[in-house]
């Protein structure tokens, strides 16, 4: 507000002779700024109270002024005046602060007392702050926007009423391959190839037409989708149209459904499911049943995840909950799981559940899976059915085998036969000598030796039987240099009766492994029966007849075992033999594939099928000092115990240089070769050892 003594003073005196109360009800309700000036000395005879607010000054200041002290460039004024101007439309007037404001005069002359210098002029004074500081802020709008346009990567066009192009941004002249001179003014209907089409672009404030085809200036077509907003308010820009070439995403969400066409077509062929999980919604979709998709309707069925659990094997439900949430949690890089499911038509059926998250959130948590479901109930069976015939054939190998070894069982247990039956005779011949008057304990030294005899002959008995019994694999935990000493003395009894040597070249600190002890002793058995013929030793006499000469070349066989890399034990038996065959390297492990005249070719096929079953590995390589080396490897017995926080390094296997002719088995290089465990039906008493011949 101005302040109350400006409100309340009375106008300056205006000059004697005018029409003083007229001029004076003039200027008091005038809502412009009104200064009365006289024309020839241009003093400020008079003001109105809006002239007093807009100078910032009282009346009897502002009369004590000329007009050429109120503007920035007294010059200007002199036009003014000299040819009584009665419109200026921009002069800048100064305020008493010394500040400079645009404004706008409209003047009226009229005529005054000649002696107080005649003529008179009304200004009206308009400020033009408010509308200079609008246009400025409208250029820098229009400034900005024309900025925004043409920088703008998207294609942008400007038309008018009649659907004339009226600008274009550089994106959209490059999209259409135009100049400015040949685009603007051009109407839009040339740019598309149907030019119907364009009547669409007017029908809505604001809409968004499908994709259609347009044309480039050389003729060529793309496809584009276009939004349209409608300026009514705008006389030269009617609407606003934003194109986007949608050409490149057409094609490749064309090739997609069709990828997935083709995808979904090659599963569904095979009998697969098709299942996609939306994890927060708990809803999934699959695409038909098991078996049955090509009888299912076409289209994806929603169903509840629960609904599929339930339809599992509850034995079976734990396992896939487990690959379920490992993936989900990111252990595993997919659902990988076999299962049994309850189909509609079919009953209960094997299927390969497999899955992968295709999308994750912000922090990791999975939103969405894909996946399959392969019905395998055929492979399944057929799985165990081949399953089961291996059984048998490795069950009949085992009978083969014991059949090679009956000669030689019945000599070995021919001797403690042979003992007992003397040894008896000594004891009765020393009873009836005594006539009832021998003491008990002059038995004993008879005695003892039948008892040991007897238990020697029901061990071998009883290994015979475990090793020809049927049954399935019986994984336990063994130590690989107990088993292969036990398979030493259960070998020599052939090997013996060939002239062959078997040693042993044990490494110490060696993990337990996880193996079935029967398997693995036919697969000791098989691998030193191949080295058996590799060195020409095919047959073993009968008993009762000599052995053969003994070759030009002493004739032996080494098992070794050793930590492999990987953490497995390894096993590797050596002969002496003439090599394998150049032409059978990549096929001495197929079936019916044999270097030997009469051979069947299953020995080998029996022996990677054993090791295969214990997740092992078999392989070959020449001896260094002729012959061939067989090795496998078994996997570690998992650790039950407390884990040690640091163990020493396995020591490095040693391998006793050959024996002499004299001896009739090498010691072992780490350990002395552990008692063959008695069976279950034997006493305590220990067996006497029986000595041990070489044979020429």
């Amino acid at each position: 507000m101005r302040p109350e003594s400006t409100r309340r003073r009375s106008p300056a005196p205006l000059p004697p002779g005018s029409d003083a109360a007229a001029v004076q009800a003039l200027l008091s309700v005038s809502r412009d700024a009104l200064l009365l000036v006289r024309h020839a000395d241009r003093c400020i005879v008079a003001a109105s109270p809006s002239a007093e607010r807009l100078y910032g000054m009282r009346a009897d200041t502002l009369c004590r002024q000329r007009y050429d002290d109120l503007v920035t460039d007294p010059g200007a004024s002199d036009d003014l005046f000299e040819r009584h101007r009665e419109h200026v439309p921009l002069r800048y007037h100064r305020r008493a602060d010394g500040s400079r404001f645009p404004v706008e005069i409209a003047i009226h002359w009229t005529p005054g007392p000649p002696d107080e210098g005649g003529e008179l002029g009304y200004f009206r004074v308009h400020d033009l702050s408010r509308s200079e500081e609008d246009e400025r802020r409208l250029r820098a709008a229009q400034a900005g926007y024309q900025a925004i346009f043409r920088a703008a990567p998207f294609p942008v066009l400007l038309l008018d009423r009649r659907g004339s192009v009226t600008d274009a941004n550089e994106a959209a002249l490059a999209l259409y391959r135009h100049s400015s001179a040949t685009l603007i003014g051009q109407p839009v209907a040339q740019l598309l190839q149907d030019g119907r089409s364009a009547l669409r672009w007017y029908r809505a404030a604001h809409s968004r037409l499908p994709p259609a085809l347009h044309r480039r200036c050389d003729g060529s077509s793309f496809l584009a989708e276009v939004e349209v907003s409608l300026l009514r308010q705008s006389a030269q820009v009617h609407a606003v149209a934003v194109v986007h070439d949608v050409t490149e995403a057409h094609d490749l969400l064309e090739r997609v459904r069709a990828s997935e066409a083709r995808w979904r077509f090659a599963l569904e062929g095979h009998g697969d499911v098709l299942w996609e999980w939306d994890l927060p919604r708990q809803r999934m979709q699959v695409s038909g049943e098991l078996g049955e998709a090509a009888a299912s309707p076409p289209g994806l069925l929603d169903v509840s995840p629960q609904q599929w659990f339930d339809r599992l094997n509850p034995t079976d439900r734990p396992r896939v909950y487990r690959a379920l949430q490992a993936h989900l949690r990111g252990e595993t890089p997919q659902i990988d799981v076999e299962a049994r499911l309850q189909t509609r038509r079919r009953g209960e059926r094997w299927v390969w559940l497999r899955g992968r998250v295709l999308e994750r959130a912000g922090d990791g948590r999975a939103l969405r899976l894909l996946g399959s479901a392969r019905d395998i109930h055929e492979h399944k069976q057929l799985a165990e059915e081949l399953t089961r015939w291996r059984e048998q054939v490795l069950h009949t190998s085992r009978i083969t085998s014991m059949g090679e070894m009956a000669a030689t069982l019945a000599h070995e247990l021919n001797q403690p036969l042979t003992a007992i039956r003397n040894f008896s005779a000594a004891a009765l011949r020393r009873l009836d000598a005594a006539g009832g008057q021998l003491d008990p304990q002059a038995l004993r030294p008879a005695l003892q030796p039948i008892a040991d005899e007897a238990m020697r002959a029901g061990r071998i008995l009883h290994h015979i039987h475990a090793f020809a019994r049927k049954g399935r694999v019986q994984f336990e935990t063994l130590s690989i240099n107990e088993l292969v000493a036990g398979f030493q003395r259960f070998a020599e009894m052939q090997a013996g009766r060939a002239g062959v040597h078997i040693d042993l070249a044990l490494t110490t600190g060696l993990p337990p492994v996880q193996a079935d002890r029967v398997l693995t002793e036919q697969l000791l058995f098989n691998l030193v029966r191949n080295g058996f013929e590799a060195m020409g030793v095919v047959t073993v006499p009968p008993p009762g007849e000599p052995p053969p000469p003994p070759p030009d070349a002493e004739l032996r066989i080494t098992i070794g075992t050793a930590l492999g890399d990987d953490g497995q034990v390894q096993v590797s038996v050596a002969d002496r033999g003439r090599g394998l065959p150049a032409d059978l390297q990549g096929d001495i492990y197929a079936p019916f594939v044999s270097s030997k005249r009469d051979g069947l070719g299953m020995g080998l096929a029996i022996c990677r099928s054993i090791v295969e079953s214990h997740h092992g590995h078999l392989w070959a390589s020449p001896n260094p000092g002729g012959g061939s080396v067989f090795h496998f490897s078994l996997p570690a017995a998992p650790v039950t115990g407390p884990v040690p926080t640091a163990a020493p390094p396995p020591p490095t296997p040693t391998v006793e240089p050959p024996p002499s002719p004299r001896r009739r088995r090498a010691v072992t290089a780490a350990t002395p070769r552990p008692p063959s465990p008695p069976p279950a039906q034997e006493t305590s008493d220990a067996p006497r050892p029986t000595p041990r011949l070489r044979r020429r």
